[in-house]
């Protein structure tokens, strides 16, 4: 009754606080009641005014207070008050804390205390530990036992296998290794059972042993299987057997370590433990295992050093350097991870925020999977796929395993990525509040869902683009590069070649522009703008570069018209070459002699193609004038039809070298045009290949080449001296033919 009174009294004096108080400021104060003094009066009036605005504090209806005028300066003093609430908060917590450690002490004693039953009729401490210590050794040695007893089994798994078993092998020995640990498991809770039953203090520490036990074997089959330190050729891992066995046994020694800690901590937590004795536990346990994760990874920094350098050179990525400088010095990034995991469980401990403990395990986990699965692709990869194919150049056909193991690997990441953005930010922080957080969780899995499927279609891009242009090489094996500069292209380069690089440009492009779109779209972002302005932009770029916009509309339709591909000789006008390359604005043509000439295709004007579908050659030789046409039309047939059917020969040539006919008839020479029809790869070999047979299978025949000198006899003296040169030779010719003629006269 008198709670009720006071509060309606502090009530009303609020209500009347904006103008009441003023006035009554100005004024006398009250007469106290009788039998009260005027000091005890003003200190329960001050009491109750102090009980009023809390009360209306909490309850938000309390009415804001007018701001000063110097606004910056009141900001800055809430922010000073608040830090040093948190800092006084902060301080009483550590000192609480502290004096809680001869309490932690006690309080241990009082446990192990516990543990003697010798009052009821049971065990006392020591034979409790004994037992405890031989149940643990039993279960140890039904584990080890099993293994032994399925080592005929393991190598059955790998019978006839010395080089790295397949993913079904890997599966069955990651079956068998899995049944000891059972063995084990059933072992532990049959003891557990038989030796510790009930709910005293013996039964549940002797029940957190053994789950500990089973839980720490549990993780160390895992390294088991990724290291096999007792059979290499099934090691995932990617070191030596010395680093192999280093890390293995490291790790098993850290897991147990966390095991007993965690067992502990649940045992103190178990029994009511007060909650600064629990924070003191926290803080010892925290100090302890930070400094055994930094030993662990002092003592095996080179070893896991080697593991991640041997995994980046095997990746073969752009800026391998780098990422290979960063896998040796790991050990930098391991301790801030450490120190910042002892941080946040000092701040779960200070602030009471036990959810911080969770995340921080749970972030470990996936780190130290995420380091696991890298390890497992990067041997998918390196040992059970099939060496590639590789083209004339030595360039390697990528394979589909690599393709499918980066996906994985991205996936794996955006995954692991969720995870853990889901448990800081809503679990720890509370940046979400529990009515949006569903809301908030499908947009990130969409998010994350569209980069993996960008991902993945940008890979498959690049996969069928890299394979084609490896099975379809610039030249044919056999080919002669020489003959590249003569317009000499292999008949399988099609369009799709030549194509090739504006499609991959153009598809990264969508797949970039669409991917961003729909994430920012799915995280809330207005993109309507984004579009309008890109609109903008785009139309301006246009309009400011039109030379530009030129040389990439020509390019486009001269793709679209097939008037080049990669490889064919081209005749521009003011340059000649090879098609080396091409870009959206420019050709590039490669000169016979080695220049390379960058023409943008709004220069390019007219071009001629010397290497499209077929080519016609036509070339003269010189004969003697009483040459036989018909001995020659017959000898050059048969020459024809053997190269039609020389098997280096006859996939290029179309129609058989043949006689066409007489060119020209000169003075000491009758000249004689010949022809045939090929694939523009290497007419001019061809060419080489005619004259050659010709020149071999003629003399034979009686058939005679031209003579550069001409040999006359004159009218009534001895023959002409064939020394004399082609001149001379004519002007004896025109005399001899004079003096015949004067002679002839007379």
């Amino acid at each position: 009754m008198l709670r009720s009174l006071v509060l309606a009294l502090g009530l009303l004096m609020a209500m009347a606080a904006g103008g009441s108080l003023r006035l009554a400021a100005q004024q006398a104060p009250p007469a106290p009641p009788p039998g009260m003094t005027q000091q005890q009066f003003d200190a329960l009036v001050e009491a109750i005014s102090a009980a009023v605005v809390k009360k209306l504090s909490e309850q938000g209806t309390l009415p804001a207070k007018p701001a000063p005028s110097g606004g910056a300066t009141s900001t800055a003093s809430d922010d000073d008050d608040r830090f040093r609430d948190e800092s006084r908060v902060m301080a009483d917590r550590v000192r609480a804390v502290s004096a809680a450690f001869p309490e932690l002490i006690r309080h241990s004693g009082e446990m192990i205390g516990r543990l003697d039953r010798r009052p009821t009729g049971g065990t006392g401490p020591g034979a409790f530990l004994l037992l405890l210590a031989l149940a643990v050794a039993l279960g140890l040695a039904a584990e080890l036992a099993t293994r032994y007893a399925l080592a005929r089994a393991r190598r059955g798994v790998l019978h006839g296998h010395d080089a790295a078993p397949g993913p079904w092998r890997l599966l069955g020995l990651a079956a068998v290794d899995t049944v000891p640990i059972l063995v084990l498991a059933v072992v532990a809770r049959a003891v557990g059972g038989w030796w510790f039953a009930g709910e005293d203090t013996q039964a549940r520490l002797a029940t957190l042993v053994l789950y500990g036990l089973v839980a720490w074997r549990s993780y160390v089959l895992i390294f088991r299987l990724w290291f096999r330190t007792d059979l290499p050729v099934a090691r995932i891992v990617p070191v030596n057997d010395a680093d192999a066995r280093r890390i293995y046994h490291t790790l098993s020694m850290v897991t147990a370590i966390m095991a007993a800690v965690r067992s502990w901590n649940l045992f103190l937590h178990g029994y009511g433990t007060a909650p600064d004795v629990m924070a003191a536990a926290a803080v010892a346990s925290n100090i302890f295992v930070t400094v055994v994760y930094v030993a662990a990874a002092w003592y095996t920094r080179e070893a896991i050093a080697r593991w991640f350098v041997a995994m980046v050179e095997h990746q073969h990525h752009a800026g391998d350097h780098i990422r290979a400088a960063l896998a040796r010095r790991w050990i930098i990034f391991a301790l801030i991870l450490f120190l910042g995991i002892a941080a946040a469980h000092l701040y779960e401990v200070i602030f009471a925020h036990f959810e911080v403990s969770a995340a921080v395990i749970r972030t470990l986990a996936i780190i130290v999977g995420l380091v696991l699965l890298e390890t497992l692709f990067d041997y998918a990869t390196r040992r059970l796929a099939q060496p590639a194919a590789t083209d004339e150049a030595g360039v390697a056909e990528p394979r589909f395993v690599d393709v499918a193991a980066r996906c994985m690997r991205v996936l794996v990441r955006i995954v692991a990525l969720l995870i853990v953005a889901e448990t800081w930010v809503v679990e720890v922080l509370a940046l979400v509040r529990p009515q949006d957080l569903w809301r908030v969780a499908r947009s990130g899995v969409t998010a994350g869902a569209t980069l993996f499927l960008a991902f993945v279609a940008w890979e498959l891009v690049k996969f069928l683009a890299q394979r084609y242009a490896v099975r379809n090489p610039v030249l044919l094996p056999g080919g002669d590069p020489e003959d590249l500069g003569e317009g000499t292209v292999p008949s399988n380069v099609s369009r799709l070649r030549t194509l090739l690089p504006v499609m991959r440009v153009a598809m990264a492009v969508i797949i970039v522009v669409l991917t961003v779109l729909i994430v920012l779209s799915e995280l809330g972002v207005n993109i309507a703008p984004l579009i309008a302005g890109a609109s903008v932009v785009g139309l301006a770029i246009s309009f400011g570069s039109q030379t530009l916009v030129r040389d990439i509309v020509s390019g486009i339709f001269y793709l679209a018209d097939d008037a080049f591909r990669v490889g064919e000789y081209l005749d521009a006008g003011k340059a000649k070459g090879t098609v080396e390359g091409f870009t959206l604005r420019s050709i590039r043509l490669r000169h016979q002699n080695g220049q390379v000439h960058t023409i943008p295709f709004g220069q390019l004007g007219q071009i001629t193609n010397f290497s499209r579908d077929w080519t016609t050659v036509k070339f003269n030789l010189r004969f003697a004038r009483n040459t036989d046409l018909e001995k020659v039309r017959r000898a050059v047939k048969k020459i024809g039809l053997e190269m039609m059917a020389e098997p280096e020969l006859k996939r290029d040539m179309l129609q058989p070298l043949k006689l066409q006919g007489v060119a020209d008839i000169a003075d000491n020479a009758l000249v004689l045009r010949f022809k045939f029809t090929c694939r523009p790869i290497k007419p001019s070999y061809i060419q080489r290949q005619a004259v050659k047979r010709m020149f071999q299978a003629f003399p034979a025949l009686g058939i005679e080449f031209a003579q550069a000198t001409i040999s006359v006899q004159s009218l009534g003296g001895a023959a002409v001296d064939p020394a004399l040169g082609g001149a001379a030779a004519a002007t004896t010719l025109s005399s001899a033919q004079t003096a015949a003629a004067a002679g002839g006269g007379a």
